[in-house]
C-alpha cells in the first residue's frame, strides 16, 4: 500500500479508497470525516486510476494494509 501510495504521490489512505472503488459498480466506498483536508483527499482519491498492476498488488492476501489495520471494528 505504501509503495504504491509513494509512487502516486498519493496517501495510503487515498490508494485504498481508489481500489475500493475500482472492485466494480456494484461497491460503494463512503469514506466520512469531519476534517476539510482529509476530505479533499477523499475527492482526489476518486480521480486516481491504478493500473492493472497496482490493484493485483493491493489484492494480494499478503499485502500490508496500514489504513485498515487503524480502523476500529
Amino acid at each position: 500500500m505504501l509503495a504504491v501510495a509513494r509512487a502516486r504521490g498519493a496517501t495510503a489512505a487515498q490508494v485504498r479508497v481508489a481500489w475500493t472503488l475500482q472492485q466494480g459498480p456494484h461497491v460503494l466506498a463512503i469514506p466520512g470525516t469531519g476534517n476539510p483536508d482529509h476530505l479533499a483527499q477523499n475527492v482526489a482519491a476518486g480521480a486516481l486510476r491504478l493500473s492493472d498492476d497496482e490493484m493485483a498488488r493491493l489484492s494480494s492476501p499478503d499485502q500490508e494494509d496500514p489504513v485498515s489495520r487503524r480502523l476500529p471494528g
